[in-house]
């Protein structure tokens, strides 16, 4: 049946990399992390669609059907690369350092994140959960140290934004630096801000930029981008990601948003 909707140009849950959600009695066994689990639950919430064996095939249809978009980012300096698996299904493959998947479709409901060495499927670098609501933009954030790694969510909130204003907020995913005073163009924008906080958006003219991290309590400068350059109409948010103590220091991950491009 999933290929009678494709000939119909619908897309299904079986063209999905992310699986189908879990119930919420589901996300705590943790017996099959690389296995995937089939939810009977989510099969029973569409009974009129087609199931067969393990395979529940839901249409994507735009305007009806309920759905998010999630991808996952490697924010931990001294990890190497990793796996991940939601519901036991693998969705991502050797993610290195500072780099994101693309954006993945998913339903609404709860998974569980399984995040390993790449290559490995026993002894996970820690498992979290995770409960996605309808038409939210996310990006799962791997966070922290290779000793103490773990989930966070951030909203990438839907926005209208006009053709002659960029929009940028910060996202501090340092686990060791200290709080940050953020600098645009040598004015003070976001004081304290520390590790695991999101500013909000703020409006900026289009064109090139001069970014400052500063030390919160010495003012002693950690970070200095000279030249990042946004375009109007588009959304962005700056990552801070690295290590104080390493030779490279705190660095800055600019990604455009989802929410400049992504369509429900």
């Amino acid at each position: 049946m999933a290929e009678q909707y494709r000939k119909n140009g619908v897309e299904t849950s079986a063209d999905l990399m992310m699986p189908l959600p879990l119930a919420e009695g589901q996300i705590a066994d943790t017996d099959e992390l690389t296995t995937e689990v089939y939810d009977n639950k989510a099969r029973a919430l569409y009974p009129n669609f087609p199931q067969r064996a393990n395979v529940t095939v839901i249409p994507i249809i735009p305007g009806i059907t309920l759905y998010s978009y999630i991808r996952f980012f490697h924010a931990v300096p001294d990890l190497g690369p990793v796996d991940i698996y939601v519901n036991g299904k693998r969705v991502a493959r050797n993610l290195d350092y500072r780099n994101f998947t693309e954006y993945m479709k998913a339903f609404p409901g709860y998974y569980r994140v399984a995040v390993f060495p790449a290559g490995n499927k026993t002894n996970p670098i820690f498992v979290n959960y995770m409960n996605l609501i309808g038409y939210r933009i996310y990006t799962g954030v791997i966070e922290g140290t290779s000793g103490d790694a773990s989930l966070e969510m951030i909203n990438d909130n839907r926005r209208y934004l006009p053709k002659d204003k960029a929009y940028v907020r910060f996202a501090q995913m340092s686990a060791n630096a200290p709080a940050l005073d953020v600098y645009l163009d040598d004015s003070l924008v976001i004081s304290d801000l520390n590790n695991k906080e999101v500013s909000r958006y703020m409006a900026i003219r289009p064109g090139s930029h001069n970014i400052k991290l500063r030390d919160y309590l010495s003012g002693a400068v950690l970070m200095e981008d000279p030249d990042m350059t946004v375009q109007g109409g588009k959304a962005y948010t700056v990552y801070i990601v690295g290590d104080i103590y390493d030779r490279t220091g705190l660095q800055v991950i600019i990604p455009l948003e989802g929410t400049t491009y992504l369509q429900f």
